[in-house]
């Protein structure tokens, strides 16, 4: 029977700790396969469509009605032209 010259490690990296954007809490992945999530729960995700919904409709943050840096032709002076 031989002995081996030197044992095979496995190389293991630490987990990173990622944060939810919705909440802020930390959290591990579940899988290493695919993109890192973005939320740590169901909940969270569901939090974070339905803001995007309202924030959608408001007026001036649709994509399709222009930037959150338009402004109003109602704020436009009179001499502008």
């Amino acid at each position: 029977m031989t002995t081996p010259t030197h044992t095979r490690k496995l190389q293991t990296t630490p987990t990173p700790k990622l944060h939810c954007a919705c909440c802020g809490r930390p959290f591990t992945r579940s899988s290493g396969r695919g993109p890192a999530p973005l939320y740590c729960s169901a909940d969270c995700r569901t939090q974070i469509r339905i803001r995007q919904r309202v924030w959608s409709s408001r007026p001036g943050y649709a994509a399709a009605g222009g930037t959150a840096n338009h402004r109003p032709p109602l704020f436009e002076t009179a001499c502008a032209s």
